[in-house]
């Protein structure tokens, strides 16, 4: 572990030259238009205070939404993926109507005709509410419970029940994810994600990209192994991502997404989990509600921050690598729930999806 007198100094936007010459020629790196993240246009961009949600389905969507007890963006983001607000939709495996009900499900749920768009809502409703508590019994939070029904509604409720949680079906992981998405970006006012933010209020400090300009490659939760089948047996997080990764072809640059105090860095060979971490750093947000940050697989040699000093959002703090448990150039960025701890012990067990959290800050990750 570096370390460094004269804690609590800051390194301010006046050392970001300085050290972009010492990290990386991360200028020298242009991803191209299409590589490059999508510039965040707010909550309900489209939409206004309708939040895009066609005048002639709101009330049904608010009546289903009452019926099934979630907020009515999620009833929305539901059907935007679904069927684009398509009623006269048919997928390639039979399912139809605004909700896409297969025929079995339908029998079950609807009433009358399944392209007629009130039926299909109403009919999403009960099914949305029976979902909720068939998956109530797994979860530990409201935002579970969301997610577990979701599953249930693309892949069945017995693949949830058997799990238990949500599949590893990368068809329903990506579901989910689009939901919550959808229903946090296109249909809320406020970005605040479904079931609430796990963290709540994120203060009112600015905020930044974590790695500006680079390409999101994993997302938090289930996955398939990344790397060999025996690392993943050692490392059961490979399976169960705790934070979101992301890369520019070795070139990116790691910056402090908040004012943040630096609280611990180590380097690979230092310990058994900077084995699987590599090169990492621990920091902790200055302001209210104090989350904590971490930064994992910098290259070798390139972390610029030691325990004690405060940087300014934006700050350079490393560049992306291979250390640890990495089979490409990237960075692990994970955000661990308040109040855990901030030395170099593991707290994977304690982070939250940082995806929803950039969102309602006004970062497209």
């Amino acid at each position: 572990m570096d370390k460094q007198g004269g804690a609590g100094t800051w390194i301010g936007l006046g050392l970001i030259g300085v050290l972009l010459l010492v990290l990386v020629p991360v200028l020298l790196f242009t991803a191209s238009q299409e590589e490059r993240p999508a510039v965040f246009t707010g909550c309900l961009p489209a939409g206004g205070d309708e939040g895009g949600i066609p005048a002639q389905y709101r009330p049904a969507v608010e009546d289903a939404a009452r019926e099934a007890g979630l907020p009515v963006a999620l009833i929305a983001a539901q059907i935007k993926a679904e069927s684009d607000w398509n009623p006269q939709a048919v997928s390639p495996a039979g399912a139809q109507g605004l909700a896409q009900f297969m025929p079995e499900t339908w029998a079950a749920y609807g009433i009358g005709d399944p392209f007629d768009p009130q039926a299909s809502i109403a009919a999403q409703g009960r099914y949305m509410k029976e979902l909720l508590e068939a998956v109530s019994s797994l979860a530990t939070t409201e935002k579970e419970r969301i997610d577990f029904a979701l599953a249930a509604y693309n892949a069945g409720p017995t693949a949830v029940l058997n799990t238990p949680g949500i599949p590893p079906i990368p068809e329903t992981q990506e579901y989910v994810q689009r939901i919550n998405r959808l229903a946090q970006l296109d249909y809320s006012v406020d970005c605040v994600p479904l079931g609430g933010s796990e963290i709540g209020d994120l203060g009112t400090g600015e905020w930044t990209h974590p790695m500006p300009g680079g390409i999101l490659t994993s997302r938090f939760g289930p996955r398939a192994c990344p790397v060999s089948l025996s690392l993943c047996m050692i490392y059961p997080d490979l399976l169960n991502h705790r934070g979101i990764d992301f890369g520019m072809g070795g070139a990116g640059i790691a910056v402090a997404p908040a004012d943040m105090r630096i609280t611990f860095t180590q380097r690979e060979h230092e310990s058994s989990l900077g084995a699987a971490y590599g090169d990492w750093i621990r920091g902790v947000q200055v302001e209210s509600p104090h989350v904590i940050f971490e930064f994992h697989h910098c290259a070798a040699g390139t972390i610029a921050v030691h325990p004690g000093d405060t940087v300014a959002v934006g700050t350079p703090l490393c560049r992306e690598g291979v250390t640890g448990n990495s089979s490409a150039p990237h960075i692990h960025f994970q955000i661990n729930k308040p109040g855990t701890a901030l030395d170099g012990s593991y707290q994977a067990n304690h982070a939250v999806d940082p995806y929803p959290l950039l969102l309602q800050k006004g970062i497209t990750p």
